[in-house]
Order: C-alpha cells, then structure tokens, then sequence
C-alpha cells in the first residue's frame, strides 16, 4: 500500500468512486497545481497502464466496485461499507463478566487468602463467615472495607473492559488511500489526488504584499506549500437552473469546524447549476481542510509539518484545485468566482479573496464572498490579543536545542497527545449516536435531521488517523503566528473583503444558531460595523442553514445577490 507521492512527468491520477481512475496532463513547469502522482495500483501491470498514452487527457481502467449505489435520499452520498464500523464492537457478556470475576478475585484475593489460611475445615471456614456477620455487619468498618472493596473492582473492571475492547473490538480505521483503491470513497464526486498548494500571499491594510511561506518558527524542509494528498468534491455544471444574471465560472466552498467537504455535498450540485455560466463550463469544489476529512494528516513534529494544517496552507489547496480544473479559456479575462465559508472556514474563505485579488496572475477574480454562520474572531468571537507562536523563540540549529526539543515531543505524546487522542475516540466512537445527538444542537429543527445527514459527518470517523489530525489543526492554531498582525482581528480582514472592487460580500445565519450566535446584537453591530455588507437572516434555522434547508439556502442567497 503506497501513500500519495509527487513528481511523475506532469501526470495527476485522481480516484473517484464506482468509476474508473483518470488521469490529467500538467505542465511540469506549473507553479499552481496538482502535483504529479500515480496515488495507487494494485499490480504492477496496472501502474504502468497508467503511464502508456499520456498524451489522452482522460484514461479509464476497470473500476474496483460496481455494485455499490447511493442512498435514495441524497443521490451523491454513499453509506459506509458493511465491512466498516465506526464504533466500538460489544462485548460479548460472557467476556465482560470474566472480566468482572476476574477484577473481584483480584481485589479480593487478600481476603480470601486469609480466610483459607485460617480455616482448616469447611466447618471452621463457616463459623468464621457467619461470626463477623452479626455483630459487625452494620460497623463503620465494614462498611468502608466494601465500599474499597466495590470502588476497587469496578475501577479494575472499568480499565481491564476498555483495555480488551481497544485491543480486540475497536471501531474500524482505514486511510483514505485504502478506500480509493477500493473504490469506496464516500461520494459519487469524492476525487483523492495530490495536491500542491499555491504559494500564499495577500495585500495587508498598508497595502504590502506580504508572502506567507513559513510560521513563526525557522523551519526547513517540508511546510506551507508541500505535496499533499487531498480528498475533495468536485462537480461541474450539468444544467441551468436560473435565469438569475448573476453567474460565476467557479465556485468553492470551505468547510467549518469537525466538519469535512461532504456537509456542502447537497448544495454544491445545485449551486453550480444555479450560479454556473453554463453546461460544462462552470466548476464547484469543496476540499476537506488538513486536520480533517479524508486528507493526508502531515507529521507536525518534521520541521515545518505544523505549518501545514494552518489556514494559509488550506487556502493554497483550494486555489490549486479550482485554478486546474476551470475550463481552459482563450481569453484573457480573470475568472469570476464565488467563494463560501462556513463558521471557521469563513476566515479561510476571507483569506482566499484576498489572495486572488492581489495576485492577479492567477486569473482568479473574486466577484463574491459568502460567510454563513461566521466563526470570526474580532466579530461573532472574542479576538486574541496574541498568538502563543509570536511569543517563542525561533529553534537554534545547535544540538542541544535540538535535543531538547526531541525530549519534548517524546513528554508530550505520552502525557498529552495519546491521552488526548484515546479521549477524543472513545468520545465520538464510544455511542453510534454520538453525532446524531450533537447536530441536533446545530440544526434550528431536530426533526429535521435526517440520516444522511448524521451519515456526512460520520464518515470521517473511519478515517485513519483522525485524532491525531483534529489535534495537529488545534496545536497550529494555537501556536503558529498570523501572516500579519490584522490577522488577529478576522473583523479587519472582513473590512479588507468589503473593499475589494467588484466583490460583493453576503453573511448568511440562521435565527436559532447555538452554536455561534449571530441573532441579536452580533448581527446589529455587523450591519452598523459593515454598511457594504449584505446580512442575510434565514428564520428557524440553525448552524447549518444549507443543509438543513438546501433549498431554503439558494433562494435565500440569490434574493441577496440581485438586490
């Protein structure tokens, strides 16, 4: 089993679910773009079929699974595959009262070792189980030796039940790798491929062009700008549904917080079919941020791995990914492109703006900016005053530094991330209704939520790895410094936004949102703060107003956008 690598002859073998692996030629010379890969083969025979006929854009193999359909309900999702469990298995009762004998016998075994070695005979073992009973039953220390007796056990039970069902009945984890050599990836436009992110940069508000290539550690190596392997949904415009005037050539969507791609799968069809310049020519894509998802989780312990999984880098993806799969134009003109953010993925969606209106070669113009459910700092949050980053020194070269700081990952794995990591999977695979229960406090209407709708935000929790990656996201907010010091503040970003010529910005939010509360005073001081803001409210929905109302959404959003 092979990971994703980069750099084979200008080649890009993406893996699409229940059909046939293709494969795009890219110039070699190209700074933006899908880095060069052939992500899996089965055979050596396979891989170099891959190679023969480069000259095709498009090459088709026998797909791995065909039987394989969608739910009835959402016609792009997929369940997840018999043979996976995103759960812990039960234990059969016969083991987990083994286990309870067994924790009794253990703490018990004083006792009963006493009572052995002074009763010679069954009849004195009698007479010295039925003497204490009368005059000692109800005494203080009775009570307390099996009060120690019962919290022994069942504290012994407890670690011994969790230590078997870790080892012989844990919930099934497989990479993404595995799924799409098994053709079972979780969407009809799920594509796995590697990705090279776009160089970041965007204009500060002095107006500088500020370049974005590392934290505020000294690092070599990899880092922001690295070959990673992506999961991501891609569509392309199969109808118009609109006559609106408002069209864009693409469209691209950036996930919240314990989220992945698949919560836009059922707006990204329609979007790009409403919003598209037309058939085939207009391209929506949704990526699952590092950290997140089906994407490669990079060491954040290599030199610059941390980087990574941060905002500048996530923005880098999406533009690699929307600037190679537009449709080639002979005109010179930018592309016009919408971009959404949902709650934390509106900040990454402020900073993809900027970024293509500062470097116009990309040919990227943003004419809109939709924010549903804004997650920002300085807005909706309370903004930091300082990132923990700025405050460490920059790592020395010198052994002992180094030496260190090995020392210090060691302490930190064993005594924080694993106890972390075990944590956080008993907390998501321990109940199979652990996400059911918890998105019923994101949607406005809990009878609303439907199975398919649990089932996009399960998915990830096959993934292998997961933990790990949700902790390297939080340790790189958390310790890598902003790209500059507006950044602190995602209010300023906003207004950076807000003067963008020709970029219309829209924040959409639902009336009953718990989870990041707009309704009330957040959504009057953006109307008063933000005058060239559109502020859209969707009554009786809740965090997720494009999945709990998909049709809702879209009339909601081009009402907004032809006012």
């Amino acid at each position: 089993m092979t990971a994703p690598s980069a750099g084979v002859g200008g080649r890009t073998t993406a893996f699409v679910p229940g059909n046939a692996p293709f494969l795009r030629k890219r110039s070699a010379a190209s700074t933006i773009g899908t880095a060069s890969t052939s992500l899996l083969s089965s055979s050596a025979s396979a891989e170099d079929s891959f190679y023969q006929g480069t000259d095709q854009s498009q090459q088709s193999m026998q797909p791995p699974t065909q039987r394989r359909r969608p739910r009835p309900d959402e016609p792009n999702l997929f369940d997840i595959p018999a043979e996976f469990h995103p759960t812990y298995l039960p234990m059969p009762m016969l083991l987990q009262l083994s286990i309870a004998v067994a924790s009794a016998l253990t703490v018990g075994r004083g006792f009963v070792s006493r009572l052995v070695a002074s009763s010679s005979t069954f009849a004195q073992l009698l007479q010295l189980l039925a003497k204490p009973l009368a005059g000692r039953l109800l005494s203080f220390s009775a009570v307390r030796s099996a009060a120690s007796f019962l919290l022994k056990t069942a504290l012994l039970f407890t670690i011994a039940k969790l230590a078997v069902q870790e080892r012989f009945f844990p919930p099934s984890r497989v990479t993404t790798a595995q799924l799409a050599e098994r053709g079972e990836l979780p969407s009809t436009l799920s594509r796995y491929e590697v990705v090279t992110p776009v160089p970041f940069s965007h204009s500060n508000i002095e107006g500088k062009e500020v370049t974005v290539s590392s934290s505020s550690w000294d690092t070599e190596g990899v880092g922001v700008g690295a070959p990673l392997g992506v999961h991501s949904i891609q569509y392309t415009q199969q109808n118009a549904l609109s006559d609106s005037k408002v069209k864009y050539d693409g469209i691209y969507l950036h996930h919240g917080f314990g989220a992945s791609s698949l919560s836009w799968l059922p707006a990204l069809p329609s979007l790009v079919d409403r919003f598209g310049v037309g058939k085939g020519k207009s391209v929506g894509v949704a990526h699952d941020a590092p950290g997140f998802g089906f994407t490669d989780r990079p060491d954040a312990d290599a030199e610059g791995g941390l980087e990574q999984y941060g905002f500048e880098n996530n923005v880098g993806i999406g533009l690699s990914l929307l600037k190679n799969l537009l449709p080639d134009d002979a005109t010179s003109e930018a592309r016009s492109i919408a971009i959404f953010g949902h709650s934390m993925g509106s900040k990454a969606a402020l900073l993809m703006a900027l970024h293509c209106a500062s470097r116009r070669h990309l040919g990227l113009r943003p004419s809109l900016v939709v924010l549903v459910a804004p997650a920002l700092e300085g807005v909706a949050l309370p903004s930091r005053k300082a990132y923990l980053g700025s405050k460490l020194k920059k790592h020395s070269r010198g052994w002992m530094r180094k030496l260190a700081r090995r020392a210090w990952i060691a302490w930190r794995k064993i005594f924080l991330d694993y106890p972390f990591r075990y944590g956080l999977r008993r907390l998501v695979s321990g109940s199979k209704d652990f996400w059911r229960q918890g998105l019923t406090l994101a949607w406005g209407e809990p009878s609303r939520l439907s199975d398919s709708d649990v089932l996009r935000f399960k998915w990830p929790s096959i993934g292998k790895g997961w933990e790990k990656g949700l902790i390297n996201f939080s340790r790189s907010r958390m310790l890598s410094s902003p790209s500059h010091s507006a950044a602190l503040n995602d209010g300023h970003l906003l207004q950076e936004v807000a003067k963008l010529k020709d970029t219309k910005v829209v924040i959409v939010y639902g009336s009953k949102d718990g989870v990041v509360r707009i309704e009330g005073p957040v959504a009057d001081a953006l109307k008063q703060n933000y005058p060239g803001v559109k502020v859209v409210r969707m009554e009786g929905l809740g965090h997720d107003p494009f999945e709990e109302d998909v049709g809702g959404f879209l009339a909601a959003l081009e009402k907004a956008l032809e006012e």
